[in-house]
C-alpha cells in the first residue's frame, strides 16, 4: 500500500523517536546478550526461558537477520499505517448542553437509536483522550450500542482546553462542567440518572456519585484506576521517572510547562504512557505489517491508533492533580482526595454499582481497579479476559463488558 502520508499521521506515533530509540537499544541490547543465552545466570523471563541446551551456540548471524526483520516489520507498520485510506466517518452525535470547550452529546439522535427519547444516561470519559474511542467505528461503538438498546447515552465531550480553561483543576472540572452536565441529564430524565465513568472517567464518576448522591441513580466504572499503592502502571512508570527528584519537583515542571505552554502538552502525557511498555509501539506496528490492509482487522488497527494518537493537552492544575494528587501521592485510595470542595469517601455511596476491570489492562491494572469495589459498599466487579481498550472495543467486549452492562442499566437505571 502506497500513497502520501495522512496529514494527521505525519511524525507519529507520538513521541516518534522514543519508540525508534527504544526498539533499536531493545534488539540491540539482546543482540550483544545472545552468546550468555545459556548461561545459568541469563536474566530469561520465566515464561520465555528455554533450556540450556536449546539455546547453546546460537548463531549471531540469524539473530541478526531476526533482529533486522524486526525491526523491518515495525517500520513497515508504521509506514501501513501512515498511508492507510482510512479517515474516521461517524458523524458526532449533536450537542444538547455546552459550556467553554465541553459539549453533552445525545446518542439518543444518532441513526440506530431505537428510543430518542429513553433514560438518560450520563457517560463521563478520560480528560487525556479524545472520547470518540467510546464511538470509535461501526460495529464498535459503546454509545450506539446503548442507544440500539433503548437507553439515551449522553456523552460528556469535555473537548480541547481553550482560554477558559488552562487554570482548571479536576475540581474545577467537576464544579463547572461535569455537575452541570449531570444536571442537564437529569433535567431531561425527570429523576435521577445513570452514571458510566471510563478510565480517569470513571474516577470523577466516583467523585461525582460520592458528592451529588441525590442525582446518580447507579453507577458504572470501567477500567478506573483507584488505588495506587503498589506502584505499577503508570503510576509505577511515574515513581520510577520522580523517585530521584520528589513529587513538589515534578509539581514544579508540571506548573513550569503549563506556564510556558499554556497547558501541558499532548507529547509529554504520551511520553508517559509509553514507559509503562516501552517495547509495545514495535510488537504492535510489527502486527499490523503482518495484516491484510485492506483486512476489517487492519482498519480497526489503524482508526484505533488515528484514536490514540489524537491526543489532549490538559490544564497544568489538572495534570498535577492526576499524575499527583492521584498516581504519586494516591488521594484516593487512601480516601484524602477532595472532589467539590470535599472528601470522597467511597463507603458513603449508596448508589448501586457494578465495576468493571481487565485482566490485562496495563493502563488501570486489576490491583488498582478492583479495591474500589472493595469500599463501595453496594458493588458488584466483574473482570473481563481484556485489557484497557479492549473492555470498549476489543473482539471480547461485547459479551464481556456491553452486553453485562446492558443488564445492568435495564435494572438500575431504566
Amino acid at each position: 500500500m502506497r500513497g502520501e502520508i495522512a496529514p494527521h499521521r505525519v511524525g507519529e506515533p507520538s513521541p516518534l523517536i522514543f519508540h525508534l530509540t527504544v526498539a533499536l537499544s531493545a534488539y540491540g541490547q539482546a543482540l550483544a546478550m545472545a552468546p550468555r543465552a545459556d548461561s545459568p545466570d541469563f536474566p530469561w523471563l520465566p515464561a520465555l526461558a528455554p533450556d540450556r541446551e536449546t539455546v547453546a551456540g546460537l548463531d549471531q548471524t540469524e539473530i541478526t537477520a531476526e533482529v533486522a526483520a524486526r525491526l523491518q516489520a515495525m517500520m513497515t507498520g508504521i509506514e501501513t499505517w501512515q498511508r492507510h485510506p482510512y479517515r474516521r466517518s461517524l458523524d458526532e452525535a449533536p450537542a444538547i448542553w455546552s459550556d467553554g470547550c465541553t459539549r453533552l452529546r445525545d446518542f439518543g439522535a444518532v441513526p440506530g437509536a431505537t428510543r430518542p427519547d429513553g433514560p438518560p444516561v450520563l457517560v463521563v470519559p478520560s480528560l487525556i483522550n479524545r472520547p470518540y474511542i467510546l464511538d470509535l467505528l461501526k460495529g464498535r461503538s459503546l454509545l450506539r450500542w446503548l442507544a440500539a438498546q433503548g437507553f439515551r447515552p449522553l456523552l460528556v465531550d469535555w473537548g480541547e482546553p481553550g482560554p477558559e480553561e488552562v487554570g482548571f483543576s479536576l475540581d474545577t472540572y467537576g464544579e463547572r462542567r461535569l455537575v452541570p452536565a449531570l444536571a442537564a441529564a437529569r433535567a431531561l430524565a425527570g429523576r435521577p440518572v445513570p452514571v458510566i465513568g471510563y478510565c480517569m472517567g470513571g474516577t470523577l464518576a466516583v467523585g461525582l456519585a460520592a458528592r451529588v448522591p441525590e442525582d446518580v441513580a447507579a453507577l458504572v466504572t470501567i477500567g478506573a484506576p483507584w488505588n495506587f499503592a503498589r506502584g505499577i502502571g503508570i503510576a509505577g512508570a511515574l515513581r520510577t521517572l520522580i523517585r530521584s527528584r520528589g513529587a513538589e519537583r515534578f509539581e514544579q515542571l508540571l506548573k513550569s510547562m503549563g506556564a510556558a505552554f499554556g497547558l501541558v502538552p499532548v507529547t509529554f502525557l504520551q511520553s508517559l504512557f509509553a514507559l509503562v511498555n516501552p517495547m509495545q509501539a514495535a510488537m504492535k506496528f510489527q502486527k499490523l505489517a503482518r495484516l491484510d490492509p485492506a483486512s476489517p482487522a487492519a482498519e480497526l488497527f489503524v482508526a484505533l491508533e488515528d484514536w490514540l494518537a489524537d491526543g489532549v493537552p490538559m490544564p497544568a492544575a489538572a495534570a498535577s492533580d492526576l499524575l499527583v494528587g492521584w498516581q504519586i501521592r494516591n488521594l484516593t485510595g487512601s480516601e484524602d482526595w477532595r472532589f467539590l470542595g470535599q472528601r470522597v469517601v467511597p463507603s458513603e455511596i449508596r448508589a448501586p454499582t457494578l465495576v468493571v476491570c481487565g485482566e490485562s489492562d496495563s493502563i488501570a491494572p486489576p490491583s488498582l481497579a478492583r479495591p474500589l469495589a472493595s469500599v463501595l459498599p453496594h458493588a458488584a466487579i466483574r473482570v473481563a479476559r481484556t485489557g484497557h481498550v479492549g473492555m470498549i472495543i476489543g473482539s471480547e467486549a461485547r459479551t464481556a463488558v456491553w452486553r453485562p452492562l446492558g443488564d445492568f442499566l435495564r435494572t438500575y437505571g431504566s
